[in-house]
């Protein structure tokens, strides 16, 4: 994740979200298999002062339906996950303390990133907040213990807004001071405030640049996300966005998330994307091996051939998910070349591709 430095006395600068994305990517079929994850998601909380409307974690029922379980990681727990990414021979490229949930709900979440920055495990640290929480005591903790970035999502430009869309009620004007402060006070932190377009009008939209750029480093408006396992609930609200950050959707057979990413929820188990909120895609717990064990392991081998193979369907979270549309990397040309370089060392099993063919049927070679 890299952002261009803005005339910060001018106020943010307006971007897409896909400008928040790394733009030295190298082509993952030359790299692979890669020795340290790039990118690790560590949730500290999957609560929320929230219900969005948009948002898997706003929705109760969504919630019971999938089965997902609830809760707040314990610090012990959190510092066991970061002493385990010293283990890998290489840095993160970013470390993100934020999934699903509110992170600022934790009430250590400054701890937690000293802890990370003073392990120097990443390059960068990252955090995704509402900002309902911040205050100048909570950001100046913010910006002492060594974020790099931080986003804040604004769900409405005003209160009423706010009720409509959160289900909250805020005081707007003390909600704005409060980013307000934290900018004046971010040093070297990036401040990137952006909202999601539920139906905002040209007024809307003027207000939130007018409210927000001039105490923001970046600044944008994005689509709806329709999240991953996405038969469960139109994420989308019915507005079906051609993009949501950016970038084109592409429809692709394999993710390439679970070859560069991972991702530990509140309790310690590992999932392989930031958006499987389901937790439908966990192939280890901390609580019983290392980070690095479960990198290595059988259980992530057999999801990524599941995933090169064809077959995402037979996972839940991946079967149907929005997210895949819009992962920049598309290894569908190179599933076999990749798997054979994740075989390297295991017994050989062919590789057998589910995508029918002109006549039906499974390719195996």
């Amino acid at each position: 994740m890299s952002l261009e430095t803005s005339d910060t006395q001018a106020g943010g600068k307006r971007i897409e979200a896909k400008d928040l994305r790394e733009k030295n990517r190298k082509p993952l079929q030359d790299i692979v298999p890669v020795r340290t994850p790039f990118v690790v998601y560590v949730e500290s909380t999957n609560m929320c002062n929230f219900k969005c409307t948009f948002c898997p974690t706003g929705d109760k029922d969504v919630l019971e339906e999938s089965g997902r379980p609830n809760g707040t990681m314990k610090f012990a727990q959190y510092k066991k996950i970061i002493d385990d990414l010293k283990e890998f021979p290489d840095k993160l490229k970013l470390l993100s303390l934020y999934k699903d949930g509110e992170p600022l709900v934790h009430k250590q979440m400054a701890e937690m990133i000293a802890y990370a920055r003073d392990a120097n495990i990443a390059e960068r640290i990252w955090t995704k907040t509402n900002g309902a929480l911040l205050n100048p005591k909570t950001n100046q903790a913010l910006v002492d213990a060594g974020l790099s970035l931080i986003t804040i999502s604004v769900e409405a430009v005003n209160a009423k807004g706010y009720l409509d869309i959160a289900k909250v009620k805020i005081d707007y004007e003390k909600f704005k001071e409060n980013i307000a402060d934290l900018y004046a006070r971010r040093g070297n932190m990036d401040v990137y405030i952006k909202i999601v377009d539920t139906g905002l009008s040209d007024e809307d939209r003027a207000k939130f640049y007018a409210d927000f750029q001039p105490i923001s480093t970046h600044v944008a408006v994005e689509q709806l996300m329709g999240w991953s396992y996405s038969n469960i609930k139109d994420f989308t609200l019915g507005k079906k966005p051609d993009t949501y950050d950016g970038l084109p959707l592409i429809e692709k057979i394999a993710c390439a998330y679970p070859l560069y990413v991972m991702a530990v929820n509140w309790n310690g188990t590992v999932s392989l994307c930031g958006n499987d909120w389901a937790h439908k895609t966990v192939v280890g717990d901390t609580n019983k091996e290392s980070l690095k064990q479960i990198w290595e392991g059988e259980n992530l081998y057999q999801f990524r051939r599941m995933m090169l193979e064809g077959r995402r369907g037979e996972n839940k979270a991946c079967g149907d998910c929005y997210y895949l549309k819009i992962v920049p990397d598309n290894i569908d040309a190179h599933r076999e070349d990749i798997l054979k370089k994740l075989s390297v060392g295991r017994p050989h099993v062919p590789f057998v591709d589910a995508q029918p063919t002109k006549r039906g049927l499974p390719v195996v070679r």
